[in-house]
């Protein structure tokens, strides 16, 4: 991590926990905010990580920001907890309880080491373009839904030729 300029203050802990996460996962801040599901861009991102937006303006996640920023970059709410940020553990661990209660993991679900290579391309291709936050986030998820429906079409048992039904002439 590198050390705030001087002058500057140092980002909280947890702040200082969401940019190892982001880091280590590879992802760029507009990235990591695209793939939070609460509206989040990436100089605000930056602003959180930093902890100020500017010397005399310290920015402090909401505890419902951070649990978000949390889910994007995969940090569990132990680890919210340690920083001292329990009502954002809290949260994070109702974002959780309701993921894994909506969506049963399909036998389709593209595994972590696929959404990585996928954020990877998806993030490479979209510094080349330019892209806006919200145009990477609608690349990734197309390119993830698209992944998926391949894989489960792949993954459909085919009907035998004799079960299909046949089509008469008229």
């Amino acid at each position: 991590m590198t050390a705030p300029a001087p002058g500057q203050p140092s980002p909280p802990p947890e702040a200082a926990l969401i940019r190892l996460a982001r880091e280590a996962s590879g992802m760029s801040p507009e990235v990591a905010a695209a793939r939070a599901t609460v509206k989040l861009g990436g100089s605000r991102w930056r602003h959180i990580e930093r902890g100020y937006e500017t010397r005399d303006r310290p920015v402090r996640a909401p505890d419902k920001t951070l649990a978000h920023m949390a889910r994007a970059v995969d940090v569990s709410p132990e680890r919210l907890d340690e920083v001292g940020r329990g009502t954002a553990a809290a949260i994070l661990r109702e974002i959780l309880r309701r993921e894994s209660e909506a969506t049963p993991a399909p036998e389709s679900a593209l595994t972590s080491r696929e959404l990585q290579l996928l954020t990877d391309i998806v993030t490479s291709t979209a510094e080349k373009l330019d892209l806006s936050p919200e145009e990477v986030e609608e690349a990734f998820r197309r390119a993830r839904t698209k992944l998926e429906r391949n894989r489960t079409a792949r993954n459909q048992p085919t009907e035998s030729p004799e079960r299909q039904p046949r089509h008469r002439a008229g």
